[in-house]
């Protein structure tokens, strides 16, 4: 394990800091990619729930920002030009940095509401790349709970109230009204919505919470026996407001009707499909019988046993099974149907009727090497399909060859 290197996170000094010149310490592998060291940073390192920051140190993209063994490297997939010693300017993804800065924040605001409002504990919590999620110690809330704490979520962003963070030893973390006992220990980093929540933090956060914008629930999930509440916040929230009314508007539009009749409207049209669908169903069960008792009614005839073969290939994908279940029984019939599915795909479904017909374990490695078709089940039908359409009228010849010697 390599010494440490002291890196002096500046971005501890000012959050908003986006450019900074710093100085190589050193430059190594870390798994398949490289990890730049620095004498001092503005890259948050992967913590917390919150992602490592990205951007660019001199002409190295960085990926992500990493804290291990007490070293912090900016990652890169290939490995950099740099020397000991090197001046290097570090430009931050600011937009990945602030859009996580807000999540963060909407994070705080949100664990201090469901604390405050319902002693509901956060658990974990995940900072997504679409969705910043909230674990819970509650098995289940109620839908007007969650209605609350968005409520009061929005009302402390809309407060304007100053986010800040300070560093205090632990004996003085513990005299403090936390909302969560301390998980580090020596000099601890707290950070303050105002009166609304005080905890342990070593993230990002914004330097209000105005700059939070907007926080939406959007979900929820249990885990665990726990709650998880999912949010949008920040820019995407707002985003999210603007795409889902969007939405509604197109909606609004296709139904000709008002905003407020788009979920009636949506509920009668669904019911419509429901009745043509089973009507078309009806119309297709009809079609395959017709087509199998014309197919009966020309059938070879083997012993006793009608053997009748098609090839389906104009017929809607699933057909074959159709027809299958459309096979009379007051007769011995054995069947055999291909479907031809683009240029590179067969389809292929071989039935009996009555126990003893045919004997499939003995005709399938002929008739499997014709198609080059995979597939199998048991009596008294088995189906698959093959690589080699082309040949599909051979695969129906041979089996009724096949099949009138069984």
């Amino acid at each position: 394990m390599m010494k440490p290197i002291v890196t002096e996170q500046v971005n501890y000094q000012d959050q908003y800091l986006r450019e900074l010149e710093a100085v190589v310490q050193d430059v190594v592998k870390v798994g398949k990619e490289w990890g730049i060291l620095l004498d001092r940073t503005i890259f948050y390192p992967e913590g917390g729930g919150q992602p490592g920051d990205s951007g660019t140190v001199g002409k190295a993209d960085i990926c992500t920002t990493i804290k291990r063994d007490g070293n912090i490297y900016h990652i890169t997939g290939s490995q950099p030009d740099f020397s000991r010693g090197d001046a290097v300017t570090c430009r931050l993804d600011w937009e990945h940095r602030y859009d996580y800065m807000q999540q963060h924040t909407g994070q705080h605001i949100l664990s201090g509401v469901l604390y405050t409002l319902f002693d509901i504990n956060t658990v974990s919590v995940h900072q997504g790349e679409t969705y910043l999620t909230i674990e819970t110690d509650r098995s289940d809330m109620l839908q007007e709970e969650i209605e609350a704490v968005e409520d009061a979520a929005n009302r402390i962003i809309s407060s304007n109230i100053p986010v800040t963070a300070v560093e205090v030893d632990e004996a003085r973390a513990l005299t403090m009204q936390l909302r969560r006992k301390p998980k580090v220990s020596g000099v601890i980093r707290l950070v303050r919505v105002g009166d609304s929540d005080t905890v342990a933090c070593g993230g990002m956060h914004t330097a209000s919470s105005s700059e939070a914008r907007l926080a939406m629930w959007i979900g929820s999930e249990k885990i665990r026996g726990h709650l998880r509440l999912y949010w949008k916040v920040g820019d995407r929230a707002v985003s999210d407001y603007r795409e889902k009314s969007a939405i509604v508007r197109v909606l609004s539009d296709l139904y000709s009707t008002p905003l407020d009749g788009i979920v009636e409207q949506a509920q009668n049209r669904l019911e419509q499909v429901r009745i043509l669908k089973q009507e078309l169903d009806d119309y297709e069960r009809r079609y395959a019988a017709l087509l199998i008792s014309s197919l009966v009614s020309q059938a070879d005839i083997s012993g006793e046993v009608k053997i009748l073969i098609g090839d389906f290939s104009k017929e809607k994908s699933g057909f074959l099974s159709q027809a299958v279940q459309q096979i009379p029984g007051d007769e011995p019939i054995l069947f055999c149907g291909i479907q031809r599915v683009g240029a590179e795909d067969i389809r292929w479904i071989i039935a009996a009727n009555r126990d003893g017909l045919i004997d499939f374990p003995m005709i399938r490695d002929r008739l499997f090497k014709i198609i080059g078709a995979k597939g199998g089940g048991k009596a008294p039908v088995w189906q698959g399909k093959g690589s080699k359409p082309e040949r599909g009228e051979e695969f129906l010849r041979v089996f009724r060859e096949l099949a009138g010697g069984c």
